[in-house]
């Protein structure tokens, strides 16, 4: 791949294939690979690396859909040391904290926040005004809505038979309605549905289907509080 001129700074790395208007400000060591576009305003801080594609074998097959262009739209700031990988959205005005990691085809709507070495993995959405806190895992395929608050440390995940090897077409993380606010260090198994509004306590377990919208869950396993209590 070859490079291309530019006068943003010594020790970037842009490739020809991407699109980065003037208006982008972009930190040393950083690395922007073919197929990424900017829009107007972008912000990419020191040591990030924008585009990459995965790397697949025998024990890390690709996805079936994939695409190789990522766009970051309009006045998003994404800190220092943050990985992006190649095939994914990010909406104008959010904000992607230092050492985020996200990989292929995630869709982030615009305004979200994702915290300090969250990771956002592959074909996962994430609806807009949405914030995700520090250390948080966000599964494979996982839908949050809008408005959600996701706290520190959430730990989703998206496949309760990993020995099994099967498909990450398979593999589903669970899926979080609108206005939903997930405490710190709640764990919250695949395949499941969290309905709008719901509010579950820090450190539950979500094993089953939330389906009380507006309510208050917690425990392990997580359950509805009692009004009576």
């Amino acid at each position: 791949m070859k490079t291309i001129d530019h006068n943003f700074g010594e020790n970037i790395l842009i490739y020809e294939g991407a699109i980065v208007p003037e208006s982008s400000q972009i930190g040393p060591f950083s690395i922007i690979y073919p197929g990424v576009e900017f829009e107007e305003n972008v912000k990419i801080g020191s040591s990030c690396i924008i585009g990459k594609k995965p790397t697949t074998g025998s024990n890390q097959t690709k996805l079936l859909e994939f695409t190789e262009t990522l766009r970051i739209r309009k006045n998003t700031i994404i800190c220092d040391q943050v990985i992006i990988y190649t095939g994914c959205n990010i909406g104008e005005d959010c904000y992607l904290a230092d050492k985020a990691f996200i990989r292929e085809n995630v869709n982030i709507e615009r305004n979200v926040v994702i915290g300090t070495a969250v990771t956002v993995s592959f074909n996962a959405h994430i609806g807009s005004g949405t914030k995700i806190m520090t250390g948080t895992n966000i599964g494979g395929k996982m839908k949050i809505g809008q408005n959600c608050f996701i706290g520190a440390h959430v730990c989703s995940v998206n496949d309760n038979n990993p020995r099994l090897n099967t498909s990450r077409s398979e593999h589903q993380a669970a899926i979080i309605e609108d206005n939903v606010v997930i405490g710190s260090n709640v764990t919250i198994l695949p395949h499941l549905l969290i309905r709008k509004g719901i509010t579950v306590a820090a450190g539950s377990v979500v094993s089953k289907n939330l389906t009380e919208e507006n309510q208050l869950y917690f425990g392990i396993p997580a359950k509805i509080k009692n009004k009576n209590l």
